[in-house]
């Protein structure tokens, strides 16, 4: 369904008033246009209601199955300037409320957010929330049985004090940690009196779900008075949660670069390498610790390294072309400290670009420049003398197709380009811009003489010069134009047409196979 138009401010105001005046002393919020609560503007902290405290967002007020609902109002409100939803708080979950999204971006440049329906709760959304003890002691005997432990432990394990002691230890740990717990208690009984021994393991709670402790044993059993060993267990469910975020997080990158189709290597600011994926190691010759030596893009390690900037560049190896893509990493502070390199074997897409870019400039059939690549070589400014453009056209050329074939005027056309491009060398440019019809470009020419010079050396070069196909001579029959423009003078089009003229006049003139005339 399409969206509703966008209510103008004047009925976005109105709503806002309308909505105070019904709910007198309910909950407001400033929200800034990014979604996060803000400062309340001055004018509506005299409305008498009362500010919402404590979350960043709205998302905070309420519980999580309302938070896709939330999230739907603000955009209802982003595009249509007012928004509201029923939602269930935090504070409250068993009530159902309604929260009030209005847009006043245009006079305050913030949102305002009400929850209307809490008129009669307490001061504060965000109800009280007891804070879990982390660290618990618990006292053992020289076998490890519980002999004591705190009040800690019920929040911690789900148990009452009274039901551990007598209990082993070993009971409350994860399976799979036995072996270490074991070998950690034996070592402790064989330090001295008063020292410790720490060790980490995951504990069992009542419910089943491990608790990661880490857990300090100090070795009081020759204390004549308390003989015995005291534990301290501290809940490190929190850090071993993040640390294990983070070794699946690496695990799926370095899964995820094993998939790419391209090398990937990290080099520290000291330019050694901190990871390199197999494809790298092959293209690059990279090992993890050793100094990054690849000369083709040393000189681009280092301005990134510097600038804390990009660089992307080709170069070649070992007969590929391999594209870099260099992206400094930088941490809190902005200081580099190193960068991320992507290699990619780019040699057939370079084939297929420069395969692509012939295509877009050469005639297929003569090798010569095509009409398009030929006329762009005019806009290009000049440089030197004036530009001389030679207008050559094949006379009688439908009657070699029509009495030998399409294949011997072919043969023809590629004879007659052969034989343009060996007279004219390096000093012009031949391009096919019809179907029998070229033309020539030069450039640095002095005036129309040296101009009709040049057509008279390309009426030679094709004088005489008969091509064999299929047991039948066929001879080049030419008429030429030749037009001449000083710096600045004829732009591109006239001086083509103005040589395009003078072939036409040079082919009503004509006396025998090769005809020129000079544009006047």
């Amino acid at each position: 369904m399409a969206d509703e138009p966008k209510l103008d401010p004047a009925g976005r105001e109105a709503v806002l008033a309308a909505t105070l005046a019904q709910h007198p002393g309910t909950f407001i919020a400033a929200i800034a246009p990014t979604g996060l609560f803000t400062d309340l503007p001055e004018e509506l902290t005299r409305t008498g209601h009362r500010p919402i405290e404590g979350p960043p967002s709205a998302l905070g007020l309420v519980i999580a199955d309302d938070q896709r609902t939330v999230i739907d109002a603000w955009h209802r409100a982003l595009n249509e300037g007012v928004a509201n939803c029923l939602v269930h708080p935090i504070a409250a979950p068993e009530r159902q409320v309604r929260l009030h999204i209005i847009d006043l971006t245009h006079r305050l440049g913030i949102f305002v957010g009400l929850l209307t329906g809490m008129e009669e709760h307490e001061a504060t959304l965000i109800p009280h929330q007891e804070v879990r003890p982390r660290l618990v002691v618990v006292h053992k005997d020289q076998t490890a049985v519980i002999t004591g432990a705190g009040s800690e432990v019920g929040p911690l394990l789900g148990y009452a004090p009274d039901e551990l002691i007598g209990r082993r230890s070993l009971d409350l740990v994860h399976p799979d940690d036995h072996e270490r717990a074991i070998a950690s208690w034996m070592d402790m009984l064989s330090t001295p009196a008063g020292a410790a021994r720490r060790v980490r393991l995951r504990h069992l709670h009542r419910d089943g779900h491990a608790v990661w402790f880490e857990i300090t044993n100090h070795n009081h059993l020759a204390d004549p008075q308390h003989p015995g060993v005291v534990a301290e267990m501290l809940d490190i469910s929190d850090e071993m949660a993040a640390q294990e975020a983070v070794r699946a997080a690496e695990q799926l990158m370095r899964r995820l670069t094993e998939t790419l189709p391209m090398g990937i290597l990290q080099v520290g600011a000291d330019r050694r390498v901190s990871f390199v994926n197999d494809r790298a190691a092959r293209l690059a010759g990279a090992r993890v610790g050793d100094p990054l030596r690849l000369d083709a893009i040393a000189a681009a390690v280092t301005e990134v390294l510097a600038s804390a900037g990009d660089a992307d560049l080709e170069y070649g190896r070992d007969g590929r072309r391999i594209r870099a893509n260099l992206r400094a990493l930088t941490d809190d502070t902005g200081a580099v400290t190193g960068a991320i390199i992507c290699l990619a074997d780019v040699t057939e897409e370079v084939r297929l670009r420069e395969e692509l870019r012939h295509r877009a400039t050469y005639d297929p059939l003569t090798g010569c420049f095509n009409r398009a690549a030929t006329l762009a070589t005019l806009e290009d400014p000049a440089d030197g003398a004036g530009t001389a453009v030679v207008f050559c056209d094949l006379n009688g050329f439908k009657q070699v197709n029509d009495r030998y074939g399409h294949a011997a005027g072919d043969r023809l056309l590629t004879h007659v380009a052969a034989r343009l491009r060996l007279a004219i060398g390096g000093s012009g440019v031949v391009g096919r811009i019809g179907g029998d019809e070229f033309l020539v470009i030069c450039r640095d020419v002095a005036g129309p003489a040296q101009a009709r010079q040049i057509g008279t050396d390309l009426l030679a070069a094709l004088s005489d010069s008969p091509v064999e196909f299929d047991g039948h001579v066929l001879v080049p029959q030419v008429s030429v134009g030749v037009a001449w423009s000083r710096p600045g003078g004829a732009g591109p089009d006239d001086l083509v047409a103005r040589a395009d003229a003078a072939m036409y006049e040079a082919k009503k003139t004509r006396t025998g196979p090769l005809a020129l005339v000079l544009a006047s």
